[in-house]
């Protein structure tokens, strides 16, 4: 859970060979356009509102493949809750009245319960940061893009699927196994997705990544739905729901990116690879040559993105933190903190709205500084006015605030990524702001776990992140202006919102075709 999800979208390329891309020629797609605007009445809007250019089998496999690695990826919230029980239960802690679980002091497998999820997020982030260097290789550098998403799509699911199994003499395993092996492929997926992303145009590539954006959302909000639906019908524990909600997302998922991968097609190189290197050391390559082209061509994106190091590895790791912190500190049962999340999922919109609006009256560097600032206090007044059972009500405040909070961070921090960044360049650099987001998404769950451990509190546990966005405000004070003045496309920024709770998986940024001198 400690990558974010997005159907962040950046200008692609309209010059590729059919070589080079799976996608329609421009003759096909004008052709269908024309005869879409023969049709009349209100389903055409609607379907070109869904199902952006959906005649295209490259874009129909697009769809399929946001619907299915969302639910995916949105079934870890109530994995997470199920793994906290176990923990707590093998340790030996007693229950509450309401069902929570003492905080008492006990270990299990050396560890205390409350570090657990840290532990799955800091294995995540180290295992997808040391993967996304040869996944970007084998996309650009082999001929195997199709058979290696086939691959990790299928790892993703089946890694899924085993969690049905989770049980007291199973579920440490269990998580480490996720946490080895869910991040880093669902991220090698959404490589392999991106990849294929094309349009003849910015407006069409802007069509069709905001029909995704809608699948990507509708499938997360009808799958937590459904299971929420359950849970409150049912009155299951935590446990006996995680291992519905990972049935259900193996199989719905599961369905629908093999229905992707089926309409893809097999894509040559877009890069040669030089004699006697492997994938790995050339994607190694490839990110040290991009960080030095950026220090020496665009210092003002080479500052923001080691600012973006320190505020998405920050913000992206919350999630898990959040979930511990509510479930132990405040005792909030699982139904609460289910309540929880839907709240912070109705109030992004709220978000949105206020980045357009100040990103409008003052810029994009002041209102991506304004958004980091705003996190970074939100999260010292959660840790100094909400820690103990008393303060569940508050707790509900907050999951509004932190709402307003995710969308406004995402739009605006990309946003202003795109406004440092030359037209020209937007493409070839947007993967390696990818991998610079992953890449210290570890550090925050290690602080949470080393001051949790050595100090027992988990209100200094969550300093690491507020150090994280401090460094990063900091660095980003420091962006210097560019000479020239290149406008951002705020419509792309309005798709960018998403709730800390929707991803890290998403943490996953636009990584289009092809992913030259990015990764």
């Amino acid at each position: 859970m400690s990558t974010q999800l997005s159907s962040d979208s950046a200008p692609a390329e309209t010059d590729k060979s059919p070589e080079t891309s799976p996608a329609s020629s421009s003759e096909e797609v004008q052709a269908i356009t024309e005869a879409t605007k023969e049709k009349k009445g209100c389903c055409v809007g609607c379907k070109g509102f869904f199902l952006y250019d959906v005649g295209r089998k490259d874009v129909q496999a697009f769809y399929f493949n946001q619907f299915g690695r969302s639910i995916l990826f949105i079934s870890f919230m109530f994995l997470s809750l199920g793994v906290l029980q176990l923990a707590y239960a093998t340790a030996g802690c007693p229950q509450n009245p309401n069902g929570t679980y003492v905080n008492c002091g006990n270990k299990v497998y050396g560890m205390l319960p409350s570090d657990i999820l840290a532990m799955m997020a800091l294995i995540g982030g180290l295992s997808t940061a040391a993967f996304m260097p040869y996944a970007g290789a084998v996309v650009d550098f082999s001929d195997h893009r199709l058979a290696f998403g086939k691959v990790c799509a299928t790892i993703l699911v089946l890694i899924n699927f085993v969690q049905i199994f989770i049980f007291e003499s199973t579920w440490f395993a269990m998580v480490i196994a996720q946490a080895f092996f869910a991040a880093s492929t669902f991220m090698a997926n959404s490589m392999v997705l991106w990849s294929y992303v094309n349009a003849p145009s910015d407006h069409d590539l802007h069509g069709i990544t905001s029909s995704g954006r809608l699948w990507e959302t509708i499938a997360m909000l009808s799958f937590f739905i459904v299971v929420a639906v359950v849970q409150f019908a049912t009155k299951w524990d935590s446990v006996s729901l995680a291992r519905f909600a990972q049935a259900l997302a193996s199989v719905v998922g599961g369905i629908c990116l093999f229905l992707s991968y089926k309409r893809y097609e097999p894509v040559k190189a877009v890069k040669s690879l030089e004699g006697g290197k492997s994938l790995y050391i050339a994607g190694i390559v490839e990110i040290a040559q991009t960080t030095v082209s950026l220090w020496k061509t665009e210092p003002s994106a080479f500052v923001y993105l080691l600012a973006s190091m320190f505020t998405e590895a920050a913000i992206s790791s919350f999630t898990n933190m959040s979930i511990t912190y509510l479930a132990e500190q405040i005792e909030m049962t699982s139904t609460s903190i289910i309540i929880f999340i839907m709240i912070n999922f109705a109030t992004n919109p709220l978000g949105v709205m206020i980045h357009r609006y100040i990103a409008r009256k003052i810029g994009h560097k002041k209102n991506y500084l304004l958004s980091v600032a705003y996190t970074l206090i939100i999260t010292a007044f959660l840790v100094s006015f909400v820690y103990e059972p008393s303060h569940a009500n508050i707790a509900y405040v907050f999951s509004v605030i932190y709402g307003v909070a995710y969308g406004w961070y995402y739009p605006s921090s990309n946003g202003y990524y795109v406004s440092l960044v030359p037209k020209e360049r937007v493409t070839e650099l947007w993967g390696f702001n990818s991998f610079c987001s992953v890449i210290l998404s570890w550090a925050p769950p290690a602080i949470f776990i080393a001051l949790n451990h050595g100090t027992g509190s988990l209100r200094l546990g969550l300093l690491g992140t507020m150090i994280f966005l401090f460094i990063g405000f900091c660095i980003a004070c420091f962006i210097p202006e560019r000479d020239e003045t290149v406008a951002a496309d705020e419509e792309e920024g309005i798709h960018d919102a998403k709730s800390p709770f929707e991803g890290g998986v998403d943490a996953v940024k636009c990584t289009p075709q092809p992913i030259v001198k990015a990764l």
